[in-house]
């Protein structure tokens, strides 16, 4: 095999890849990358994988400023996380050569020699050969709703299928639903075509913030294609050039519409901005353990009050911007989950608090959007917990 990169060109591609590369593994052959060139298709291939979620990226030979070009086929299996941090500190272009022993890697006046490892070692995490159903969404959609979702999801390996983000196909639109438990977000978006039956999984947070951070996110014309099959996720797009399979998880999702309250009776607008801002001012002085901090919801505006029993206390005020109740509601909550889920607003100027009782979990909207959050003040979360898991425990009986 000998082929010559455009090095701004490879180290775009290493950067998408070496983020599936595990850090430990007791498998060496998943620290490597996988660099097959085809001539006859004018076309290289790089691969990494994990256990769990493997990338594929395709780069082309073209008539006009190819950013590579394919001498002969072959391939070979190089250290994933070496061969980045050389091709970082190369410029203009780098030739790749391999035997059947060792790799070479030249560019200007230096030259490497990698002992890889041999190229049919790697198999790349795949699909099952099944039935599958396709859809087609633009990148800018599914980012947003990456976004919203993944930062909800369990943390921790008590709830496997916690950590994960519920994908479902529904009529004309993909629902998105996280929960630990303590907190949720749900959204929505539409796709564009669907090839097959509806279908869902449950796909691991982390591994869908890698594909976040891959996506084209400001392409309002970039089409993203989602494969479900039975026990995996393919998502790709640039005609195929990019490519990621993502094992989903197991296990049968909760309901968790039974912990949404339905039509809030007290309703309060605020600036997303104005109040993120003084959550995170706030927050500085909320206790590290616990991350508490009290709300104070009234017609005059909202009262954020954080107390540190080593350093202090820290209140801000924010204005209500409009408020169907004269009731005013005092709220205990992990001020945290408020910033996490308002930094994932990026972009909406209001939000809407749909609030029920000051012990029970309310309502998080942004308005003119469609979906919701969901917070469990501190007082409410083991009842919110129970309530969840009363929930699974249901499904899995009916399911049974």
């Amino acid at each position: 095999m000998k082929v010559t990169f455009r090095c701004e060109e490879l180290v775009k591609v290493l950067r998408d890849i070496v983020r599936v590369v595990p850090s430990s593994t007791n498998r060496p052959v998943l620290k490597h990358v996988l660099i097959r060139a085809n001539q006859a298709d004018d076309r290289v291939d790089l691969y990494a994988s994990s256990e769990d979620m493997s990338i594929r990226r395709t780069l082309y030979e073209t008539i006009a400023d190819p950013p590579v070009t394919i001498e002969a086929s072959g391939a070979c299996l190089l250290p994933a996380k070496e061969l980045f941090e050389i091709v970082k500190k190369a410029s203009g272009h780098v030739t790749v050569q391999a035997n059947a022993t060792k790799t070479k890697l030249v560019f200007g006046k230096t030259k490497y020699e990698l002992a890889g490892l041999d190229p049919d070692l790697f198999t790349p995490y795949t699909n099952e050969n099944d039935a599958t159903t396709s859809v087609v969404l633009l990148a800018p959609e599914l980012h947003r709703l990456l976004r919203r979702t993944t930062y909800a999801t369990a943390k921790g390996p008590a709830r496997p299928i916690l950590t994960g983000v519920h994908l479902a196909l529904a009529a004309s639109v993909l629902q998105a639903t996280a929960t630990d438990g303590l907190r949720l977000a749900g959204f929505t978006v539409p796709y564009q075509t669907i090839t097959g039956e509806q279908r869902s999984l449950t796909v691991p947070a982390a591994l869908l913030d890698k594909v976040a951070l891959g996506l084209p996110a400001h392409d309002d014309d970039e089409k993203i294609t989602l494969v479900f099959g039975s026990s995996s996720l393919i998502v790709s797009w640039d005609d195929d050039s990019y490519r990621t399979v993502i094992r989903a998880l197991d296990g049968h999702y909760p309901d968790t519409s039974r912990i949404i309250p339905q039509n809030a009776p007290y309703r309060i607008e605020l600036d997303r901005q104005e109040l993120l801002d003084a959550c995170e001012r706030v927050s500085i002085l909320s206790e590290t353990e616990h991350q508490r901090a009290q709300f104070e919801f009234s017609r005059e505006g909202l009262i954020l009050t954080a107390i540190s029993s080593q350093y202090g206390n820290a209140r801000d005020t924010v204005e209500v911007k409009s408020v169907s109740t004269d009731r005013a509601f005092t709220l205990v909550c992990n001020i945290h989950y408020w910033i996490t889920l308002l930094r994932s607003f990026e972009g909406i100027e209001q939000i809407e608090v749909g609030l029920v009782d000051a012990n029970q979990p309310f309502t998080v909207k942004p308005v003119g959007v469609t979906g919701l959050c969901l917070i469990a003040p501190m007082a409410n979360t083991q009842a919110v917990s129970k309530e969840t898991a009363s929930s699974e425990s249901t499904d899995e009986r009916v399911s049974a």
